[in-house]
């Protein structure tokens, strides 16, 4: 019996061993296995992280590129639609100038020329409003309503006394507030839509 016990005793302490061994060699290999899973994950996920670095780079470069061209756009848009501004001005400036000179072109010559200022400018503007803000746009047609709204009056007071069927007075009276809206208004708006502008541009 003692045998036995003796037999059973160092059978489990066997048994004991063996399975210690094994569950150890187990318990090794896993850890292996979960460190090259942990390994090859970290890899995996560090091409990710560069790859998704990378996606966003292309996408702020793009993003980038699309802005400068836009600005570009703008201020080619700004460039050319002031130009056809101060020309505009120039124009009616000239048309309702109190002061003549001799060998200079006539009222009906100067009138031609505004109208073609007037056409040139409102048809660039109205084609490229999208470039700008409400509030730059608003400026921009306030001073070239006023204008034009005075030059056009001025403009045809002054065909009707050259038929001989318009009033002297009123001729007069519109011809001097051309001229006064040029000479005391339109300074001011004009430096407005020039400050508008320049924000625009990036140069204040």
């Amino acid at each position: 019996m003692e045998e036995i016990l003796k037999y059973l005793g160092t059978a489990t302490l066997l048994t004991a061993v063996v399975g210690w061994l094994i569950r150890s060699i187990i318990i090794h290999y896993l850890s292996k296995d979960i460190d090259t899973f942990r390994n090859k994950l970290q890899a995996q996920s560090n091409i990710e992280l560069e790859n998704t670095k990378h996606e966003l780079h292309l996408i702020a470069f793009e993003h980038d590129k699309k802005a400068h061209l836009l600005h570009e756009r703008r201020a080619q848009a700004i460039s050319e639609l002031y130009s056809r501004l101060i020309e505009f001005i120039w124009a009616a400036g000239d048309f309702s100038s109190i002061m003549e000179w001799s060998g200079e072109p006539s009222k009906e010559e100067k009138a031609i020329k505004l109208y073609e200022k007037t056409q040139s400018f409102s048809d660039y503007f109205n084609k490229n409003k999208i470039y700008f803000s409400k509030d730059v746009c608003e400026k921009v047609e306030t001073v070239f309503e006023e204008i034009n709204a005075s030059m056009i009056k001025f403009r045809v007071l002054m065909s009707m006394r050259k038929e001989g069927v318009g009033d002297s007075k009123e001729y007069h009276k519109a011809w001097m507030d051309a001229w006064n809206l040029m000479k005391d208004r339109v300074p001011s708006l004009r430096e407005k839509i020039e400050d508008e502008f320049r924000v625009l541009l990036g140069v204040t």
